[in-house]
């Protein structure tokens, strides 16, 4: 098994790569060589691990350990017959997805809610878990328990964390299985019922299991308690952090930022606001039948399923609300006033003719000999009127009019289901995100052009060159050259068509047709490889220099850097730190694209 740095790893799946180098930076050089033999040859027993990996039991248990406990490996029991239980280990990308994202979570917590609420939602992250009876025992003083208590109740109603179950620790195609076995034998086979039938059944019955299973132990009687008129976490609960709620938030953000494009910041920040008062009642990315192999088989199955949960919660109204709810959540700060120009207020006003009886306006004259006319009191009055109707307008009007932008633009990012009533159609704007930065990614890397053939494809669904040529007005050499570039990034697939029956190239010509899901896990794919390129890279650079990093580390050169070091280790100094946070910077950048790509 190669180490974990070395370049065997880069030849082999991106996911395993970049999750080996992070296992490696955070947990150390076992761990990430187990988590490397897992993703290599799935789930394996202690054993069959440490002969794959040439690591000692002792090792190989030391890091499966560290690993469960960060929910990144899960174990499954069986019965050995006559011989001990055999256990096996699979590999969780789950746990390992909140250290990678460990950086962005703790920032999003700390501008929500302060600095306190991040050191709490860190101190989850480093043990995996946390026993709330065990940490109120950190504790003496009576009020700091309170205060500690009652910022756990916030993070738990608001989803940030939630409770970390025995079950959660087995793999989920391994709990569905044992379901399905056990409802199936319980369904006796019958002359008058098909064996499809009967499996088609025994898979819905299944399911209801296993959500059911999933629910358990999440409701408030389970989880709360009331003492002393105060609402408490029950102490015998186990708390973890709940990645799907920051994945609802990145999702917001992901629909906010296009609507900033698309719409202008007001929009986008009314826009935030919708987001917000559903974000926690928003369907989740990731749902654990994803997890069972063929459960949902394909993309468009998949987003099936999304769109049953998605309309499940709409009927439940659980995503449904109202122009007064966002009136409430906007904030304070945000001025309306003048953010919408329609048709009432680009009419001018029209001065009103001076009535019959009125007398007419007298000239003054002046000492100098000047003229001065006097202006009419009901023209100041009109016009006093005019600028106080339009900062007094109501609130709510402003934002259903802003609303009317967000429901009837080419971009759908909200839906009225009722007058004043709205939700937001998740899947459709998904969709529009996925299309926006995917376009922005043809354009960037290879150029104008490609994206205009690009686009030409996609609407012609299946088309050959010379149709590409006539209708992006491109030479045919230049279609050749961008079809040659789309199809070399993967965006656009090639369909043979032959037209003879022995199917001499002489005779054949070729047809091109664009699909998202391919062309989208490509890109996810790409930067994931990306991503571990650059971990990668960071630690070559503190290799390189470990003695002069070991040296700064002791206790006597802390803090005396410039008078024990000399000037060509400063300068070192530095640049390694520069390297190292525009790496951290370039990193974090592929990591927001990759996750529009890989997890929305």
């Amino acid at each position: 098994m190669p180490s974990p740095q070395s370049d065997a790893l880069k030849t082999q799946s991106p996911q395993l790569f970049l999750y080996t180098c992070l296992a490696a930076n955070h947990l150390g050089d076992a761990a990430a060589t187990v988590i490397s033999t897992l993703i290599s040859y799935g789930r394996s027993t202690a054993r069959e691990i440490g002969t794959r990996s040439r690591l000692s039991q002792k090792q190989v248990r030391s890091a499966l350990v560290s690993l469960i406990q960060l929910n990144s490996v899960q174990y499954w029991q069986e019965n050995g017959g006559n011989s001990a239980p055999v256990v096996h280990y699979s590999f969780n990308p789950r746990g390992m997805d909140v250290l990678l994202h460990a950086g962005d979570i703790l920032s999003q917590i700390k501008t929500i809610y302060g600095e306190e609420y991040a050191e709490t939602v860190q101190n989850v992250i480093e043990n995996g878990s946390i026993a709330v009876k065990d940490y109120m025992l950190m504790f003496e003083d009576a009020q700091v328990r309170l205060d500690k208590m009652a910022l756990l109740v916030r993070l738990y109603s608001d989803g940030w964390l939630r409770r970390l179950q025995k079950f959660e620790f087995q793999p989920t195609e391994d709990v569905w299985n044992k379901m399905y076995q056990e409802t199936l034998k319980q369904m006796p086979r019958l002359a008058t019922t098909s064996e499809v039938k009967r499996v088609a059944e025994a898979k819905e019955k299944t399911k209801v299991k296993l959500s059911a299973l999933l629910a358990l132990g999440t409701e408030s009687k389970d989880v709360y308690l009331v003492e002393n008129g105060l609402q408490q976490l029950r102490p015998e609960i186990t708390l973890t952090f709940n990645l799907s709620r920051y994945e609802k938030a990145m999702r917001s953000r992901a629909f906010v930022a296009l609507a900033n494009l698309r719409l202008g910041l007001v929009t986008a920040q009314i826009y935030a606001a919708c987001c917000a008062l559903i974000e926690q009642k928003s369907p989740d990315l990731h749902h654990a039948f994803f997890d069972i192999a063929g459960l949902i088989v394909d993309p468009e199955e998949e987003q099936m399923f999304s769109r049953l949960v998605e309309n499940a919660l709409v009927d439940g109204k659980q995503t449904v609300f109202s122009i007064r709810d966002v009136a409430r959540h906007l904030s304070p700060n945000l001025d309306l006033r003048n953010s919408i120009l329609t048709q009432n207020f680009l009419k001018p006003g029209k001065r009103s003719l001076p009535l019959a009886d009125e007398p007419l306006a007298k000239k003054i004259k002046l000492e100098d000999g000047s003229v001065e006319v006097p202006e009419p009191a009901h023209e100041e009055n009109f016009d006093l009127e005019l600028e106080n109707g339009s900062a007094d307008m109501h609130l709510e009007t402003l934002i259903a009019e802003h609303m009317r932008l967000l429901a009837g633009g080419k971009i759908a990012f909200v839906f009225e289901t009722a007058p004043g009533l709205y939700l937001i159609p998740f899947i459709q704007v998904l969709k529009s995100v996925r299309q926006f930065h995917y376009d922005a990614l043809i354009k960037t890397t290879l150029g104008a052009n490609a994206l205009r053939v690009l686009k030409c494809i996609k609407q012609m669904k299946l088309v050959d060159e010379k149709a590409i040529s006539n209708t992006v007005l491109l030479k045919d050499k230049s279609v050749k050259n961008e079809v040659y570039k789309l199809v070399t990034a993967n965006a656009v697939e090639i369909q043979e068509v032959p037209r003879s029956a022995d199917r001499a190239a002489l005779k054949t010509f070729y047809l091109f047709r664009h699909k998202e899901a391919p062309s989208y896990a490509f890109v996810s794919k790409s930067l994931l490889h990306s991503m571990g390129t650059i971990l990668s890279n960071v630690e070559q650079f503190k290799a390189e220099h470990r003695i002069l990093l070991d040296k700064c580390e002791r206790e006597d050169v802390k803090g005396h850097e410039e008078e024990l070091l000399l000037e060509s280790e400063l300068k070192t100094l530095r640049d390694l730190q520069v390297r190292e946070i525009s790496n951290i910077g370039r990193f974090n950048r592929i990591k927001w694209i990759q996750f529009i790509f890989g997890k929305l």
